[in-house]
Order: structure tokens, then C-alpha cells, then sequence
């Protein structure tokens, strides 16, 4: 039939299935009207329904993602794909409706409706007019999103609700601090999130602004609707003038801002846990520093290349990228063992070289472990920590900025509160030293 379905802000094509018929008098495809016989039902013998009566089944279903989904029970009973449920980002013109329309609005300050009318196209269109790099063509493709920030992800309530930092029943919460009330279409929608992770009947995520001094929420799955927008590509240096500083610093030997961070950045090197499976002992800044060496048989040429040009690309000392890459992987050299497909790590969650974790991240690069692609995200999203890092703690020195970063990079910025306990509830507890450590042995041995 072509009645449209509408789920989640998207538009799908329903089809109808009749089953149990003795015989169908309609082809597949052929248009009826009301009253029209479509099939006679089955009756009772030895090849019709045993138990029933005479009876025809009627099943209603739609494609999603490729896979036919019955409105009448998985849809409807919520047994689809996490992934189903939040709505990711399309192009958009008039006659687009949804909640990617919405956060679209929002962005324009125009009235936030989530319909797709003359007066959104002309706000798209102003918006493209003053920016050299868009077409003016009134429609909101991926690059005039990008442009206007719908990164990460946009979360929305359905009715007055609250959003709590662990996943428990709201009676049960009676400390003010670990939760706060959302209100639709109040100045605290929609709240912009790094990433979203399912947890049953909650949906956790980490704020890109804290609530309540909190990074980390949970929200009940019935009570909000996501929208997924893009990665950020971090493209913008910054300051103009601020890459050919770092160029001219290269050229003379001296340091970049972040190179000069690294070196001079405290550590304390890996811990036992760390040091232990490589049997190296004792633990410390020399073990760390043995490992790094190690992994350099796995760094060709071809991947130096590619870590270099992402680096010099996102500001990110190049060693650091291949500390990140040594502590993720040891450089590529255990993708694809202990059970993880070829190119993955981390029981098939982390993609690549530098183990991008698909239930952040949309991963970009899945042709190769070791893409430009895959290294740019990768780096992009270390870069973007360090700059939230920075925001968080405005007094922190650059080498704690460095550090925290690298902590941010395994753990989330959630987790980057002090000095001292930074690398608590990092893997092994000695994340971010064992990286600094690691980066500072690539230092002296890249060029």
C-alpha cells in the first residue's frame, strides 16, 4: 500500500502480506480500492489450518535498515536494534521532517518546529550566503551541517522527565546533585552529547557540557529521542597564524607548543599490569620506554607517513600519535589476534591502528586498519579531548593538558578531574603515563 509510515521522524513505504488464503485474486503490485475482494480465506480440510477457523492473516511490515520489520509486533514491542532507535541526520529540504529538522532550527534561531517549510530554506540559504565554501542552493546537505555544529549527538525529551547519573528507578534517587529535570523545548534542549551508549532501558552519555559538575548521564530509553549528527573533523587550527608558527619552529629545530609540552611532561611510566605480559621488569619510565622500542619494528614507513600527515594536520606531536597507536596496538602488531577479526581489537569493538571504538564513534577507514582516514579520526578525536580538557581546567599547565588528553583518549573527559588521579579508572590505572612515557621515547627517536 502506499500509505507512508513515519517512525522515529522518517518516512517508510508500509507493505502488506495475506497469508492463510485459499486463493489470492490480486498480483503483487496491483492497486486496489476500498471493497475490492483481495483473496478468499482458507477453510478447514487436511491442507488448511487444523485449529483455527475459516481466517486470513494480514501482516503489516516495513524495510528498516534493510531488514523487514513487522509494525504489528518487533517494531511496536521495541525489539529492534538499538541503533533504530535514534535518528541519524539526512539531507534536508523542504518537505524534511523530524527531529534532525529541529536541531537544524535551533541552529539557525529560527522556529523550532521540525518541519522542513519556506521560511528553514530561507534561513539555510542566508546562512550559505555568508559562507565562501557553500552552495547556495537552500538545501542542508553534510557540509552546511558541519558548518552550523550538529556533531555528536542531540538528545530531546518527550515530556518532562530526569536525566540521572546511574541507571536506577527515580524514586530511588534523593541526592539533588545526581539528577536534574529536563523540560521539552526549555533552554536546556537539546542536550548535546559526545556519545551515546545503550544500557538496557537506559541510554548512557557523556555531556559535551557538564550538569551538576557531571560529564556522565542516563536516561531512560522511553523518555527522550536521540539525533546522531557527524563526527567533528577538527579541521580549524585555530589562530591563522598559529601553523606556520609551528612550521617555521620545525624548520629551525626548535619545538612545537605541544612537542615542548611532551618533553617536559612528568611521568611515572606504565604500572606491573602494563609491564608484566611484555616481561619486562621492574615497571616504571624505562619499561614503557622498552615497549615503545619494541613496537617500532611494526611502524613501516608507509604508517609513519600517514601518522605524520595526520599529526602535522590536527596539531598532535607525531609522537604522540605513535604512543597511541603503540599502548592501543603496539602499532597494528596484535590487530586481528586473540579472537578479534582481521583489523580489530578489544573484542571487535576497536577499529584500526589507533582502536577507534565503534560504540562511540561512527568509524570512518574500514577499508584499511591503517587509512588516512582511520588516523585523521583518530587524532581528530584526541585533539578535540585536549581542547575540552583545556576549557575544563583553564589553570592547567600544558603538560597536564597533554596528559589529560591521553587519559581522555581511553577513558573520556569525565574522567579527567585532577592532577594527581587522572589515570584512576584508566585501563591499568598508568594510561596517561604510560603514554607520555612512550611518546617521549618517540620523540628523540622520530624525526
Amino acid at each position: 500500500m502506499d500509505t507512508p509510515f513515519v517512525y522515529k521522524g522518517q518516512v517508510y513505504t508500509c507493505y502488506q502480506a495475506y497469508a492463510h488464503c485459499s486463493k489470492l485474486l490480486k498480483t503483487v503490485g496491483q492497486r486496489v480500492t476500498q471493497g475490492e475482494d483481495i483473496g478468499i480465506e482458507a477453510g478447514h480440510g487436511s491442507r488448511g489450518p487444523r485449529d483455527y477457523g475459516s481466517h486470513v492473516d494480514l501482516d503489516t511490515y516495513c524495510f528498516i535498515k534493510g531488514q523487514k520489520i513487522h509494525l504489528n509486533f518487533e517494531l511496536l514491542a521495541g525489539s529492534l536494534d538499538p541503533d533504530d532507535f535514534i535518528e541519524t541526520i539526512e539531507m534536508m529540504k523542504v518537505g524534511s521532517r523530524g527531529l534532525d529538522v529541529r536541531w537544524l532550527q535551533q541552529k539557525l534561531n529560527i522556529t523550532a518546529d521540525g518541519k522542513f517549510g519556506n521560511q528553514t530554506k530561507q534561513a539555510v540559504e542566508n546562512y550559505q550566503r555568508n559562507q565562501r565554501d557553500l552552495l547556495v542552493d537552500g538545501i542542508a546537505g553534510s557540509n552546511t551541517c558541519k558548518k552550523l555544529g550538529l556533531f555528536g549527538y542531540a538528545i530531546y525529551a518527550r515530556g518532562v522527565t530526569l536525566i540521572k547519573t546511574q541507571p536506577i528507578e527515580e524514586d530511588e534517587i534523593t541526592d539533588p546533585q545526581r539528577k536534574f529535570q529536563f523540560v521539552p523545548k526549555s533552554d536546556e534542549e537539546p542536550l548535546l552529547a559526545n556519545w551515546v551508549e545503550d544500557e538496557g532501558n537506559h541510554w548512557k552519555f557523556e555531556l559535551k557540557t557538564p550538569r551538576n559538575g557531571l560529564f556522565n548521564w542516563y536516561a531512560f530509553k522511553a523518555h527522550v529521542e536521540i539525533v546522531q549528527g557527524y563526527e567533528e573533523d577538527n579541521d580549524d587550527l585555530g589562530d591563522l597564524d598559529q601553523p606556520f608558527i609551528e612550521e617555521e619552529n620545525k624548520a629551525s629545530g626548535q619545538l612545537t607548543r605541544w612537542e615542548k609540552a611532551l618533553k617536559d611532561c612528568p611521568t611515572e611510566g606504565c604500572k606491573k599490569a602494563t609491564s608484566d605480559p611484555e616481561n619486562i621488569s621492574p615497571p616504571g619510565v624505562a619499561a614503557s620506554h622498552e615497549i615503545a622500542r619494541r613496537d617500532m619494528k611494526h611502524l613501516t614507513p608507509e604508517r609513519l607517513s600517514s601518522l605524520k600527515k595526520a599529526s602535522q594536520k590536527l596539531d598532535v606531536p607525531v609522537a604522540i600519535a605513535a604512543a597511541l597507536a603503540s599502548r592501543e596496538s603496539h602499532l597494528g602488531g596484535v590487530l586481528g589476534m586473540f579472537g578479534n577479526n582481521p583489523g580489530w581489537g578489544d573484542n571487535n569493538h576497536g577499529w584500526g591502528i589507533l582502536q577507534v571504538d565503534r560504540r562511540h564513534h561512527n568509524l570512518v577507514g574500514l577499508n584499511d586498519p591503517y587509512s588516512q582516514a582511520h588516523v585523521e579520526q583518530a587524532l581528530g578525536i584526541f585533539s578535540r579531548y585536549r581542547d575540552q580538557v583545556k576549557n575544563n581546567h583553564s589553570g592547567w599547565s600544558d603538560e597536564n593538558v597533554l596528559k589529560g588528553a591521553c587519559v581522555a583518549y581511553n577513558s573520556g573527559v569525565s574522567n579527567v578531574v585532577t592532577i594527581a588521579g587522572m589515570n584512576r579508572g584508566t585501563t591499568h590505572n598508568d594510561y596517561g603515563d604510560d603514554v607520555i612515557a612512550r611518546a617521549q621515547f618517540y620523540l628523540e627517536k622520530l624525526e
